[in-house]
C-alpha cells in the first residue's frame, strides 16, 4: 500500500484547540493507534527562577499543554475502543533536582498524570506507555555537558519500540537508570542536595 503523510499543525499551549487537532488528524486517516507525546520545553533554568512569567511558561507548555493534549487523544482512542499511547517523560521528574526544578517539576507532573491516565484507561482497549529517558543527547540539551548514563534519542526510540512490543506501560533508558533512580528516590533530602547541587 501507498504511505501516506499529513501534516497538522499543534500548538501545545493552545489547549482549547486540542480536540480539534485530534479530530482532524482522525478525520485525515481514520482510526489513530499510536499517539508520541513529545513535548517539553527546557529553557534557561538561571533566568526563570527570576521570572515567575517565564517559568509559568514553560510549565504551562511542558506539562498543563501535553496534559490537555492527552485528555482529548484519550477520548478519540477509548471511543474506538483501541490505541496506544506514548509519553516521553523524563527522570528529571523522579526526583526534582535544585539545578532544574521548574522542568523537573513540569515532567513530575506530566509523568504522574500519564500514570493516572493509564490506570483510566484499563480495560477500555487503550493502553499508555510512559518513558523515562536519562540525559538524552539532542537539540534540546547540546549546550550541555553530558549526565551520567546519557543516551540518544535513537536508543530511545529502539527502546520505546521493544516496551511497545512487550506491552509495557514503563520503560526506563537506559535500563540501568531505574536502579539508580530507585536509590536516589530515596535518598534523605540534605545528602540529596548535596549530590544535585
Amino acid at each position: 500500500a501507498d504511505a501516506k503523510s499529513h501534516t497538522v499543525v499543534y500548538d501545545a499551549d493552545d489547549v482549547a484547540g486540542h480536540t480539534a487537532v485530534v479530530n482532524q488528524i482522525a478525520e485525515q486517516v481514520g482510526d489513530i493507534d499510536l499517539v508520541i507525546c513529545a513535548v517539553g520545553v527546557l529553557g534557561d533554568h538561571a533566568a526563570m527562577v527570576d521570572d515567575p512569567v517565564l517559568a509559568a511558561g514553560i510549565m504551562h507548555s511542558s506539562y498543563v499543554g501535553p496534559a490537555a493534549t492527552l485528555l482529548a487523544v484519550a477520548s478519540r482512542l477509548r471511543q474506538q475502543g483501541h490505541g496506544r499511547i506514548v509519553v516521553l517523560s523524563s527522570v528529571a521528574g523522579e526526583r526534582v533536582r535544585a539545578t532544574n526544578f521548574v522542568y523537573g517539576s513540569s515532567k513530575a507532573g506530566l509523568d504522574g498524570f500519564a500514570q493516572g491516565l493509564g490506570d483510566a484507561l484499563a480495560g477500555t482497549g487503550v493502553q499508555v506507555l510512559i518513558v523515562r529517558p536519562g540525559f538524552v543527547r539532542t537539540r534540546m540539551t547540546s549546550h550541555l555537558p553530558d549526565g551520567p548514563f546519557a543516551t540518544t534519542a535513537e536508543q530511545v526510540a529502539d527502546a520505546t519500540v521493544r516496551a511497545l512490543q512487550r506491552g509495557d506501560d514503563l520503560v526506563w533508558v537506559p535500563g540501568v537508570v531505574r536502579w539508580v533512580m530507585a536509590v536516589l528516590r530515596h535518598l534523605p533530602r540534605p545528602v540529596f542536595r548535596r549530590l544535585s547541587g
